[in-house]
């Protein structure tokens, strides 16, 4: 089987362990579930099910894999051709994920510039427009500063410097794959006990791999409600 990498390090990823895990799924099973989806090491290193679901209580990491998979393009074209690297740059990263917006100063002057030139009802949708588009364009902004803040930071863990610089262009191909391997998976961001009962049937397979509070791996393979491997 051919492993496709992730765009990503992350904190308790499975990289190493994807084929040891592979060999414990059960042969049949009708819907694939990752409870705890991550970095997406194993979803992606493993083929396409008919139907699957990656999901994370993370919202920067299902942004960021729903804009891939939405938006490659554009994800490509937020990331830039040249290779940012400095602590400046980092810390700028880091403010945008803490406070989950990018700054758009004219937005509002151009709101208010819709009402003087339309009509009521024309200004409405416009407005409207306008609205979806800053928002399609902020879930970009988002999923890029995310990215570079993973790759810049030291040991992936979003906190501090990494101080060893990595040029963005080498995951451009990457963008592409991981989009087209996304093209029919549903990407949630859900709550474990939300996302258990609303996918639950009796041909449910889900995957719980998760990092306990001693920071140690525990895996639980779950197939028709019964523990397949613990």
């Amino acid at each position: 089987m051919a492993l496709l990498k992730s765009l990503i390090s992350w904190v308790g990823g499975k990289k190493a362990l994807r084929e040891l895990i592979y060999q414990r799924f059960p042969k049949n099973y009708g819907r694939y579930i990752e409870v705890f989806g991550g970095g997406g090491w194993v979803l992606f290193g493993k083929k396409p099910d008919k139907f699957e679901v990656y999901n994370d209580f993370n919202n920067n990491l299902t942004n960021m894999f729903a804009v891939v998979r939405d938006q490659p393009l554009a994800f490509i074209q937020e990331l830039g051709y040249l290779p940012e690297n400095g602590r400046f740059i980092f810390n700028l990263y880091k403010e945008i994920i803490s406070k989950q917006r990018i700054e758009d100063k004219y937005i509002e002057e151009e709101m208010k510039k819709v009402k003087v030139y339309f009509t009521e009802l024309q200004a409405e949708e416009i407005q409207e427009v306008m609205k979806k588009e800053r928002i399609e364009k902020q879930d970009v902004k988002l999923a890029v500063a995310f990215f570079k803040l993973i790759r810049y930071s030291y040991g992936s863990g979003c906190k501090t410097f990494g101080c060893r610089p990595y040029d963005v262009r080498k995951a451009f191909t990457l963008v592409w794959n991981i989009s087209d391997r996304l093209a029919n998976t549903i990407i949630e961001n859900k709550d474990f006990e939300a996302l258990i009962i609303q996918y639950d049937r009796p041909d449910a397979f889900f995957i719980v791999i998760h990092r306990t509070s001693k920071q140690k791996d525990t895996m639980q393979l779950f197939l028709q409600k019964k523990i397949i491997f613990d």
